[in-house]
This record gives structure tokens, sequence and C-alpha cells, in this order.
């Protein structure tokens, strides 16, 4: 009964609250990441890939955002790529860093 209590703790802190995302919850997942750091509609976010990542636990998505409006200034830039990592809300995009969003994309077979 001892190993089975100890097991049980085991799993619950192994999967606290919220199930682990599946291919399918995906990509409104990363749209709801850019989102976050965007004011534009989800019709403006394209998912280019999505895929199981080969270096860590869950998946990577690249796509572009249509005409998009900065959060920081409220400005109109033109496209921008971007890269989430799922499960979690982390998307960088090319006003982060252009060379960051290459870096992601090459390391993960974007382009």
């Amino acid at each position: 009964m001892k190993h089975l209590v100890m097991a049980g703790s085991i799993l619950l802190a192994a999967a606290p609250g919220e199930a682990i995302p599946t291919m399918a919850d995906v990509p409104e997942l990363a749209r709801a990441a850019v989102a976050r750091r965007m004011d534009v509609p989800p019709s403006a976010i394209h998912i280019l890939s999505a895929r199981p990542s080969e270096r860590m636990p869950g998946f990577v998505v690249c796509g572009r955002v249509d005409g998009s409006r900065s959060d920081t200034d409220g400005s109109i830039a033109g496209d921008q790529r971007f890269f989430v990592v799922i499960p979690g809300d982390f998307a960088i995009l090319d006003q982060d860093g252009k060379s960051l969003v290459d870096t992601y994309w090459s390391a993960n077979h974007c382009e």
C-alpha cells in the first residue's frame, strides 16, 4: 500500500492541473500565444508548420502574421514570422529579432 501511495503522489506531482496538449490542440494554442503578443484577428495568423519537437517535449509551430499591429507602440508592421513552443506560451516574433526567429526556424526545419 505504501508503494501505491508513493506512486500516486509522484503521478500527481508530474501532472499538475492541465491536460497535456495533443496535435489537434496545437494550432489553436499557437494562435492564442501569438494573439497575446499582437493585436491582430485570428484570420491574420497563419500556421505554416506544426510538429512534435525533436529537442524538447511538446510541439513547435512556425508561421506568419499578416500586416500585424505592434502591441508595444501600436504601429502597423509588415508580415512577421513567428515561432511558438507548445505547451506553454513561448512565442517569438520577427519584431523580437529577425536573427532569433531565423535561428529557431532553421533549428526546427521551418523553411
